[in-house]
């Protein structure tokens, strides 16, 4: 729940303002023929930094003009959404919503909407703008991002060293709340039971869903309890019931990958989508600034100063 909360409090950030009718106050920021008042500004730094008056003067100031260049790169974007008539279908809202609830019940995502100080209107609002972004994004992005195989291979030769890995073993698990629970299940598996099986229907741990897959992982990855047990195991071998803090365990080891360095076949679509990655911020922030340079951009940083401004 923590979580969630914290990414509706950042995304609040990019939608305040417009959700609130317009005010007769001068605009503090203006960008193009998009504003904001101070005001709307004053929301905005209450949701970014609740605890900003408790902080050094000077300290208050950066962060005012550090949430001003943000809001800037905000309404540049927004103001490309509407040049390029962006919009948001009624299908793609929902899917988003539900995206972000999670697995929250409805009464702790309608808990956590009522901490954060919204209703289930403005959080909508607060996603449509996201997808709104993400669109414009994807619109400037992918027909100048371009990566092939070519490139990742050239990447792989430079940078053979980033790709050896250390010894790996690949396992599943089943979680108990007592030995003796883990006991009758592990004479079932001893008897030809199919580990995968057995941990979706008695395991406790919400890895149970996927057969108790650990998936890959090297030493030191999991508890130290862990690994004195999984890497003493070959392929194929189960463990003796293992307890922790979270209670005991089954393990099965279901290969060991020696270490070594990673064949590109394995790496190729990593090394892709990095620098695909790399390329995007890279020519997102071209773009931006470009943008800016182009676009009328005032702001009256004189009221920032202001003791006065909460």
């Amino acid at each position: 729940m923590p979580f969630l909360r914290q990414v509706i409090i950042l995304l609040l950030l990019v939608f305040v303002h417009g959700c609130q009718p317009p005010e007769p106050l001068p605009p503090l920021i203006k960008v193009g023929q998009r504003q904001l008042t101070l005001q709307q500004f004053e929301r905005e730094l209450q949701l970014s930094y609740p605890d900003i008056s408790v902080l050094p003067e000077q300290e208050q100031l950066l962060l005012k003009k550090q949430l001003v260049n943000r809001l800037i790169e905000r309404e540049l974007i927004l103001g490309e959404a509407e040049r390029s008539d962006v919009r948001i279908a009624p299908a793609e809202l929902d899917a988003a919503m539900i995206e972000f609830r999670g697995n929250y019940s409805a009464a702790e995502y309608q808990e956590i909407l009522r901490e954060a100080g919204q209703s289930e209107e403005s959080w909508q609002a607060v996603l449509r703008l996201r997808l709104l972004t993400m669109k414009v994004s994807a619109a400037i992005l992918d027909p100048l991002v371009q990566v092939d195989v070519k490139d990742a291979e050239k990447y792989y030769l430079a940078n053979r060293e980033e790709f050896r890995r250390s010894e790996e073993l690949r396992a599943r698990q089943m979680l108990f709340d007592s030995k003796e629970a883990a006991e009758v299940i592990l004479k079932k598996l001893k008897a030809g039971g199919n580990f995968a099986e057995l941990a979706r229907e008695y395991s406790l741990s919400p890895d149970r869903e996927n057969g108790g897959s650990l998936g890959y992982f090297s030493q030191g990855q999991l508890p130290p309890e862990f690994d004195k047990v999984l890497f003493r195991l070959a392929a194929g071998q189960l463990s003796d019931p293992v307890e922790s803090p979270y209670g005991v365990h089954l393990f099965l080891v279901e290969r060991r990958r020696r270490a070594g360095l990673r064949p590109f076949a394995a790496v190729q679509n990593e090394i892709i989508a990095m620098l695909r990655q790399q390329r995007e911020e890279e020519v997102f922030q071209l773009w931006l600034g470009k943008l800016h340079e182009n676009t009328r951009i005032s702001v009256h940083w004189d009221l920032l100063a202001k003791k006065d401004l909460h």
